[in-house]
């Protein structure tokens, strides 16, 4: 809901500091539930000091437009810092994601036992702990971040009943079934996130996973985990919040063990070395000479205009080079035929129109191709047509343009040939006659009615003991499994469910009304009875 900018916040004397902006969207600048969760955040967040946490500095409208002066990390999230070392070769050690992890444990502890002025706990719950809202500086720091949806004592902005916030790959079951949260909630967030900074994905990745665990079958974890890490994210992840480390400070301590006895290194210079040396080898890659078959398309590329060589920096003597008439163009030094590539695209996807006073595109001239024989008048006027004309017109004109004047028995060797073409030239045409279309098997009882046009939009639960783990099939489209809480066009739908041991329940049919909101949605309850009986 919000943009960040860069920016620098200056004082008497020279102070100068540089800072972090964060203001709604464009699109969220009116709504005022948007604006209180950005209150919110801002004011959880000011009440919690503590190195490993993202310092929020101000708070105020400007405009009508809120924003927050966030303290600057230079440096990348965690999720993308893991990619990047892959980018180059350079996996995240286990050690790496042990010391994380302890780091943002401790920034969990200190904002789980937070108290108000008066001696009260503020009870917060982060509830988006991800690898996206830890923050690394390439000087070893690591702060957790985004409190937007965070759960408070004093939050001004509650979530709906019938909603959940957060980001499912990374919520425990207790927040997907809207039951109560506390500090251990986070902690399943967190060994989700060692999971996934060590095998690139959670273990709740795959749309049944929360199914299962819901059910009472335990998270599998990935045989690529070492033992000992293989424990520790085994015990974050327990269905019973009892089952779990009992506090973040428990989490911090095992794994700082786990990497203690594996390095005797501190975590934070193991992190920096490491950081260090994904830097050099992006920038041994980007100062690398390109040559071979690269080489030649980056000569492409300089003729068109993508490319500014080396050797154009500086004249003899170290002279200034002149002044240019345009603006240079930036850099594509890792991969040239990228660009190349690109603009070719652009070339198929936007063809320049003809009689609308438009210059030919400058790669034509950059590459020297020569004109193109001039065209029938019939020919122009087809062209014109399927370019600029109306829909209707335009699909008139395309049988046309995928018909060719050849024999019957090469026609569709030729029409295929004429579609894969970048830049086809238009001939004298025949209408192919339509082919017909095959029809589309369907289960009569899960073919969607038909129905006017609709304005708006209902919720839909569908849960119950009998829909556990089911396949939830709306209007004949697989839309997940059962529980869930979906948003449907109003008017009526067919639903079915097909059960984890093949049976199915239904088709039955509602009517969804405007009336039918989150807070109190429609509900199809399916009893254990029915689920185990089948259609």
């Amino acid at each position: 809901m919000g943009e960040v900018w860069e920016a620098s916040a200056t004082g008497e004397g020279g102070f100068a500091r540089r800072v972090a902006i964060k203001r709604l969207t464009a699109e969220h600048e009116q709504s005022p539930s948007q604006a209180r969760m950005f209150l919110d955040e801002a004011r959880i967040a000011s009440r919690l000091h503590h190195a490993n946490i993202l310092s929020i500095l101000d708070y105020g409208v400007v405009e009508g437009v809120p924003y927050q002066v966030l303290e600057y990390v230079d440096g990348v999230d965690a999720e993308r810092l893991r990619q990047r070392g892959l980018e180059v070769g350079e996996d995240f050690p286990v050690e790496l994601a042990l010391h994380v992890c302890a780091e943002v444990a401790h920034a969990l502890q200190y904002a789980h036992e937070a108290k108000d002025g008066a001696g009260q706990s503020l009870e917060i719950v982060h509830r988006d702990v991800s690898p996206s809202n830890i923050l690394v500086s390439w000087t070893g720091d690591v702060k957790l971040a985004d409190f937007g949806i965070a759960l408070a004592r004093d939050r001004q902005e509650r979530t709906l009943a019938g909603l959940t916030k957060g980001k499912p790959a990374y919520m425990p079951p207790e927040q997907v079934t809207r039951g109560e949260l506390d500090g251990r909630s986070d902690l399943f967030a967190l060994g989700c996130v060692l999971h996934a900074l060590l095998t690139g994905h959670s273990p709740l990745a795959g749309e049944d996973r929360m199914a299962d665990l819901l059910a009472g079958k335990e998270l599998a974890l990935s045989d690529a985990l070492p033992a000992d890490v293989r424990d520790l994210v085994a015990r974050a992840v327990r269905r019973a919040r009892h089952q779990r480390f009992q506090s973040a400070a428990a989490f911090a301590e095992a794994a700082s063990g786990a990497l203690a006895a594996r390095s005797g290194r501190a975590g934070r210079a193991l992190l920096c070395d490491w950081m260090a040396r994904v830097r050099a080898k992006e920038e041994a890659a980007r100062a690398r000479p390109v040559s071979g078959w690269a080489g030649s398309f980056l000569e492409v590329e300089q003729l068109l205009g993508g490319v500014v060589p080396a050797a154009e920096e500086a004249t003899a003597g170290g002279a200034t080079p002149p002044p240019r008439s345009e603006p240079r163009a930036p850099r594509w030094r890792k991969w040239p035929w990228l660009t190349v590539l690109a603009l070719g695209g652009l070339a198929v996807v936007r063809p320049w129109r003809l009689g609308q006073g438009d210059a030919p595109p400058p790669v034509a001239r950059s590459v020297s191709a020569p004109e193109p024989a001039p065209r029938a008048p019939e020919e122009v006027a087809l062209a014109e047509r399927s370019l600029s004309a109306p829909a209707e017109v335009a699909e008139e004109v395309a049988p046309a343009e995928r018909s060719l004047s050849a024999p019957a028995e090469v026609a569709e060797e030729v029409a295929s040939a004429e579609r894969s073409r970048s830049a086809p030239t238009l001939a004298p045409v025949t209408r192919a006659a339509p082919r017909a279309q095959e029809p589309t098997a369907k289960r009569a009882e899960v073919r969607a009615p038909p129905r006017p046009a609709q304005v708006g939009s209902g919720a839909l639960t569908v849960g119950g003991e009998g829909a556990l783990r089911a396949v939830v099939i709306i209007d004949g489209e697989r839309r997940g499994h059962a529980p869930m809480l979906i948003e449907l066009p109003v008017g009526e739908h067919v639903l079915e469910l097909k059960t984890p041991d093949g049976h199915w329940i239904g088709p039955k049919r509602i009517q969804l009304t405007e009336f039918h909101t989150p807070a109190a949605p429609l509900r199809w309850v399916v009893p254990v009875a029915q689920g185990a009986s089948g259609k």
